[in-house]
């Protein structure tokens, strides 16, 4: 699901920029009007083109086969002439698919640019929505709502439907034919089974061609392959997974427009929540261990996702609610994050996406929460603070928590006795503001753990 503009945090606007001499963006949009309809045009003519010359192309591979092979008799074998035309079409049939998905892409770009420009212009499709969703509407205010790929029946696929299924007809044939000529390669029985794989075969490689050929930027194998797996258990990822890494991304940009140091932030939030995120590849072994003993009582209960399987259950994942399910595809789409997004780029998605309260994504709306205002540079107190009010919901003062982290902080030498006494006023602040849920004797119950009566 496209989100809403009204969204606040890290669920950016795509930015919009007015200009008092709009001359030069007109002219600008005017021209990637026509590149587009240029493009278009372009696309349906050699898609008409296409579909009868390949139906030239394979009567004629068809017809002459008998001809070839008695022009080459005693010269060449005639398994060599099936195999050269049958490399014939599937060579025709692999450039076609590479042209048309170019071609796909040309028209989708251009596309997004008119919805840039159009933006840029000032100008608005609105929130109005009449008899169809806002985005759909040639995009809308949205340019990443035009998917490269909008699915295999629509006008894109087209192009695929109409050489795939002349080109496989033609492999079938001269698979056929080339059994014909040599009975002795292939046992009788399985004649027929190897016809149909072959020509099954062709049609599933070049299904595999044009849909490689129309990946998006963060697009993979591994996503599409759990794109699919997820509607199968019924837990969806996010409609338009481009638009949500856009998004947070662009919380990113925002977090550092607004000078905010993230440094600290980041030294806490490994300590706190994954220890081994520079080692581990979006999947720590180590915790999923101990999570799973929790789950038997073994060992205490612990969460055990990483800080990259966070990530993904914020972006991705738009129902919380199917835990088991969810963990699955979190530990599923965990390694596609780490293979899109550096380490870095994770960490500072992280901080400026993830939810820190009930409603409240990305430190700089955490910030606002709890103090009114944004720490340019957040202390080691404020960083801790912070970091671990990551996904409590609830808001609850967690005191054993807090306790049993600090101390380990401190014997880390993280924290100094002067960070815990701040942190602590942050923690009274907080619950005397009615950010933070807690009645006086948890609140003395972490002042004596913390050992600061």
């Amino acid at each position: 699901m496209i989100e809403e503009d009204y969204k606040e945090g890290w669920r950016q606007h795509f930015p919009t920029y007015h200009f008092d001499e709009r001359d030069i963006a007109l002219e600008e949009y005017k021209v990637a009007a026509k590149n587009l309809e240029s493009e278009e045009r372009v696309f349906l003519n050699a898609s008409n083109v296409t579909l009868v010359s390949s139906a030239a192309l394979g009567s004629l591979l068809v017809g002459s086969s008998n001809q070839l092979i008695t022009v080459f008799s005693g010269i060449i074998p005639p398994y060599i002439i099936s195999l050269i035309l049958l490399s014939i079409i599937i060579g025709f049939s692999f450039i076609s698919l590479k042209y048309f998905s170019d071609r796909q892409r040309a028209i989708v770009f251009s596309g997004r640019k008119i919805i840039i420009l159009r933006r840029m212009l000032g100008l608005s499709y609105g929130n109005i929505q009449l008899l169809l969703p806002n985005w759909r509407i040639e995009g809308a205010d949205q340019p990443l709502a035009l998917k490269l790929f909008p699915g295999w029946l629509t006008y894109a696929a087209y192009p695929f439907w109409m050489i795939s299924i002349i080109s496989s007809s033609v492999v079938l044939f001269l698979s056929a034919y080339f059994i014909k000529q040599n009975p002795n390669v292939i046992p009788e029985e399985f004649n027929s089974v190897f016809i149909l794989l072959m020509g099954f075969f062709w049609f599933l490689s070049s299904m595999v061609i044009y849909r490689l050929s129309l990946l998006d930027t963060h697009e993979t194998c591994r996503l599409i392959f759990y794109k699919f797996i997820s509607r199968t258990i019924g837990l969806p990822l996010t409609e338009n997974i481009e638009y949500i890494a856009y998004r947070a991304k662009l919380a990113v940009h925002e977090t550092d427009r607004l000078k905010v140091s993230t440094l600290n932030i980041k030294k806490f939030l490994i300590f706190i929540e994954d220890r081994d995120f520079y080692s581990h590849s979006g999947i720590s072994y180590k915790s999923l261990a101990r999570s799973i003993l929790g789950l038997i009582n073994i060992k205490p209960k612990s969460g055990g996702s990483t800080i990259v399987q966070q990530l993904t259950r914020t972006l991705f994942i738009s129902d919380l609610s199917k835990t088991k399910r969810r963990k699955f595809i979190e530990l599923a789409l965990a390694p596609w994050v780490t293979s899109v997004f550096s380490k870095k780029a994770i960490l500072d998605i992280y901080i400026s996406s993830v939810r820190f309260e009930r409603g409240c994504f990305g430190v700089v709306e955490a910030m606002n929460h709890f103090w009114g205002s944004i720490e340019h540079n957040p202390t080691n107190a404020q960083a801790f603070f912070l970091i671990e009010r990551v996904s409590n919901i609830r808001s609850k003062l967690l005191v054993n928590k807090i306790i049993d982290t600090v101390n380990s902080a401190k014997e880390k030498r993280l924290l100094s006795n002067d960070d815990i006494g701040s942190l602590f006023d942050l923690y009274y602040n907080a619950v005397m503001n009615g950010k933070i849920t807690a009645n006086d004797t948890e609140l003395r119950r972490l002042a004596t753990g913390l050992n600061l009566v």
